[in-house]
């Protein structure tokens, strides 16, 4: 069959996975890409995965960016077309305005990119189970009764050794205002669709003080840094934001934590917060 010049041909198995997970992504560099569509196991060539990324560029379904940063890598976010396409095939989305505006790009694409390499590590050391993006969350939020209490930078469910343990995600990657973690402590209290949630800071000092707007919520609130999520996984050191301890998040995650309830430290780790 032949198609009119200038069309593309999606492949149902390659190309639209691909777009699926640039998508939700928000933004993802060529080697996270490559990396993400080989654990998923829907690409294993690097030629076959260069080639449809020239491909989808070119028929402008997908945008490449260099940020002034500097990533150090080719940076890809979806175009309108084909985030309005996937949309009409059944993906949880909200198509905002502004999509290829420069200025947010630059903004938020940082974010993504340390987001994805969150993502990956737990893909590569097979604990993760479901990772439910933040394109994902605020489409549940904004148009359906059952959402969450905030926009959360992803839900995340992970194997332990006792099974299946879902928490909230949240990276910060900079600080935000006093005004809005305030309001943050303030709302996690009517959360009903996740019993945990899981701040991962880039130093300690950004930890520092997210934590402290948490000492009197009695929502489940775990802090620790992304190098120890990097390196150490589920064994890495969190700090209750309310019993201000610290422990493994393996052990988080495990304990049977209800609100207003404390996880006893039953390793002793040391974070500079006492």
């Amino acid at each position: 069959m032949r198609y009119p010049k200038g069309s593309i041909q999606l492949n149902q198995s390659r190309d639209l996975p691909l777009l699926r997970q640039i998508l939700h992504s928000e933004f993802v560099t060529r080697s996270q890409l490559l990396e993400l569509a080989q654990l998923s196991h829907y690409e294993r060539s690097r030629n076959s995965f260069h080639w449809r990324m020239r491909r989808l560029v070119e028929r402008g379904l997908v945008l490449r960016r260099t940020l002034p940063a500097g990533t150090g890598d080719t940076v890809y976010s979806v175009a309108s077309a084909a985030a309005a396409l996937l949309q009409s095939m059944g993906e949880y989305c909200l198509i905002g305005c502004g999509r290829s505006n420069t200025n947010m790009a630059n903004r938020n694409a940082l974010h993504a990119i340390g987001l994805n390499e969150i993502h990956l590590t737990a893909l590569r050391a097979g604990v993760l189970l479901r990772w439910m993006s933040s394109t994902e969350v605020r489409s549940q939020n904004e148009l359906t009764a059952f959402g969450f209490a905030k926009d959360y930078d992803a839900i995340v469910t992970v194997r332990t050794d006792i099974g299946e343990r879902q928490f909230a995600l949240e990276y910060e990657r900079s600080p935000k205002s006093a005004k809005v973690y305030k309001a943050i402590a303030g709302c996690i209290s009517q959360e009903v669709r996740v019993n945990r949630l899981l701040y991962l800071a880039t130093n300690y000092d950004i930890l520092r003080f997210v934590s402290d707007f948490f000492t009197e919520t009695d929502f489940p609130a775990f802090f620790g840094l992304v190098p120890d999520w990097h390196s150490q996984l589920l064994e890495m050191p969190v700090l209750d934001g309310h019993a201000r301890r610290t422990f493994p998040l393996r052990q988080a995650l495990n304990r049977s934590v209800g609100k207003g309830d404390t996880v006893r430290a039953a390793t002793s780790y040391s974070l500079p917060f006492h």
